[in-house]
């Protein structure tokens, strides 16, 4: 037995060795760090703070940005198709019906749309700067950029059209839906608090316009449609049908003429807003200067590590 012991212990005495090492490999040092970092204190400070400093002055050149908006709803419609409006829509034709969520929100997201109001109201000064835009003949100054990789329409000055007007909407116009509550909001970013609110009621007027427009439309060619085929009918029960249809068909003509009720109903209207809404300068200065604090540490830390 002792002799096991004795054979035992070398091995016993190794492992207990090994065990601090592998552990001291495992933990960080920290003091060693804080002792490299320790004499450049006064240097990562005032190097963080100067990139802090830097980009908030950076950012007082950056114009601010106000944001507006209005919340809507569709308007519903307790109505229900009658079979014989089902048996007619096989011929092709759309009786419509209350606009839901995904209708409006694919409507203040189109691109027709935003064509519209920019070519409608002259939108372009409030949207391009004042470097991008001529204001004495109304169109695009050529950027040295465009001269130089834009193609051949984009190297003289011209006026701005529907892709303008949809490529610089992109980034400003928001539509944002909440299916639980059933609204959607519609929001826009400009440089001025006036404009912000008055082109979201732009929107809004011009989304109703279009609703309007294509419920008229749809309407006469229905009553149209139904006047042929009444024209054609001998049968009684069916001539009856028809012209319940066409009075159904008068009737949305009707209520789409009546422009307030129609479409959406406007739950909160454009505001003009009374706080920007970008940059947010203390936040991003803070961020940056955050950020230089951590990237010349690890200069620091690096220099020290290839000196040693």
């Amino acid at each position: 037995m002792e002799d096991d012991k004795t054979k035992d212990a070398p091995r016993e005495r190794a492992m207990e060795e090994n065990v601090p090492r592998q552990y001291e490999e495992d933990v960080i040092d920290l003091g060693r760090y804080w002792a490299a970092l320790r004499p450049n204190l006064w240097k990562i400070a005032l190097l963080s703070l100067a990139v802090g400093i830097v980009t908030l002055l950076f950012l007082f050149l950056v114009p601010n940005k106000y944001q507006a908006a209005a919340v809507i709803a569709p308007e519903t419609d307790t109505r229900k198709p009658g079979i014989a409006m089902g048996g007619l829509a096989s011929f092709g034709l759309d009786f419509g019906g209350p606009s839901g969520l995904a209708d409006l929100e694919m409507l203040f997201n189109s691109k027709d749309l935003t064509a519209r109001v920019f070519r409608k109201y002259n939108l372009w000064q409030v949207i391009f700067p004042p470097d991008q835009l001529d204001p004495a003949t109304g169109r695009k100054k050529v950027s040295w950029m465009s001269r130089l990789f834009g193609d051949e329409d984009a190297k003289e000055p011209r006026p701005p059209g529907d892709w303008d007007a949809i490529r610089a909407a992109k980034g400003l116009l928001k539509v944002t839906s909440d299916r639980r509550k059933g609204t959607i909001t519609i929001s826009f970013e400009s440089r001025s608090k006036e404009w912000s609110a008055s082109i979201v009621r732009y929107y809004l007027e011009e989304g109703k316009s279009r609703l309007q427009e294509e419920a008229l439309d749809r309407a006469r060619k229905n009553k149209k449609f139904i006047e042929e085929q009444i024209g054609r009918t001998v049968d009684a029960l069916t001539r009856d049908r028809l012209y319940s249809l066409y009075g159904q068909e008068v009737e949305r003509e009707m209520l789409a003429r009546n422009r307030e009720q129609f479409g959406f109903r406007v739950i909160d209207s454009p505001r003009v807003p009374d706080i920007k809404s970008r940059p947010a300068r203390a936040r991003i200065s803070a961020s940056f200067a955050l950020g230089g604090f951590l990237f010349i540490c690890a200069y620091f830390l690096l220099r020290e590590k290839g000196e040693s």
